[in-house]
């Protein structure tokens, strides 16, 4: 049976990890890498450049549906929501990347567009979005529900019965405690814990954590 065949948009350390998982899961014929930055390389990771982004209505017509986005986030998530929607309004097809490593309950559901990399573990009931990334070593507890474009950061830790809104970023070894709710738009830095419903934008540090930093989010794109 032949592979459907797939575009990597973007390039840089996420993408490696992305084209990485493809490979080992043999889930996907990539067919080349799509950049916004353009430079004299003609390849990446083994894969041809096709052009900066503004090719791929082309590869749509000729029969291509499936993407990766090759983005990640680190402070926000709004670059990589950007791309999506407008990729997504193309007409393609975002399908889940999930690492073999990772623990996924039969019964939770992964959106479109979303990331599991090696050891994740999504719990029974789960329901994940579209268009997040659960790093490495990240858990989610059973009938949690996490919404469109969130980090989930390496080591992050997130109970039972939570749920975790849209754009949210939870940074490396947080913890966020069972039936809680974190609103959208929400940094949540590293190693903090958070043992209340939080709603408010912004930084939140510490055990408990607490609100740091109001947030401007479109500041962060500078």
């Amino acid at each position: 049976m032949s592979k459907e065949d797939l575009i990597i948009i973007g390039r840089g350390g996420h993408a490696k990890v992305v084209i990485d998982i493809i490979e080992e899961c043999d889930m996907f014929n990539i067919i080349g890498i799509t950049d916004a930055v353009s430079n004299d390389e003609n390849e990446y990771m083994g894969y041809p450049i096709l052009g900066n982004d503004d090719v791929l209505p082309v590869y749509l017509k000729k029969g291509i549906r499936n993407v990766a986005l090759g983005v990640g986030g680190f402070r926000d998530n709004l670059l990589r929501t950007r791309i999506f929607n407008i990729i997504k309004g193309y007409g393609f097809n975002f399908p889940p990347i999930i690492h073999p490593s990772a623990i996924v309950a039969k019964s939770a559901t992964i959106g479109e567009g979303t990331v599991v990399k090696r050891g994740a573990i999504v719990d029974t009931n789960v329901e994940v979005g579209l268009n997040n990334i659960l790093e490495i070593g990240s858990i989610i507890g059973h009938e949690s529900k996490v919404g469109d474009h969130n980090l989930i950061s390496g080591g992050v830790t997130i109970g039972a019965n939570t749920t975790i809104e849209s754009g949210v970023v939870c940074a490396l070894g947080a913890t966020v405690i069972s039936g809680i709710t974190v609103g959208k738009n929400i940094l949540i830095g590293a190693g903090a814990t958070v043992v209340n419903s939080i709603n408010e934008e912004g930084l939140y540090l510490g055990c408990p954590a607490k609100l740091k930093k109001v947030s401007r989010l479109e500041d962060n794109l500078k």
